[in-house]
């Protein structure tokens, strides 16, 4: 799932948490996937910041 719709999901999740006819059981299920979907988002953006990185060291090494 791409960052964006990542983030679209926390948010629905969070809203969903926030509702006050949760119950138990279904609270739970979805603090587990929140957990998970924010893990892979900071997974993808560590992977992103790599890549920025990896692009401005060549960069640098290009102006050289």
């Amino acid at each position: 799932m791409d960052f964006g719709k990542q983030l679209e999901r926390l948010e629905a999740i969070v809203r969903r948490l926030e509702a006050e006819d949760l119950d138990l059981d279904e609270a739970l299920k979805l603090f587990e996937e929140g957990v998970e979907r924010l893990r892979a988002a900071r997974e993808q953006l560590t992977q992103a910041e790599l890549k920025v990185k990896k692009a401005l060291k060549k960069d640098e090494g290009a102006g050289r």
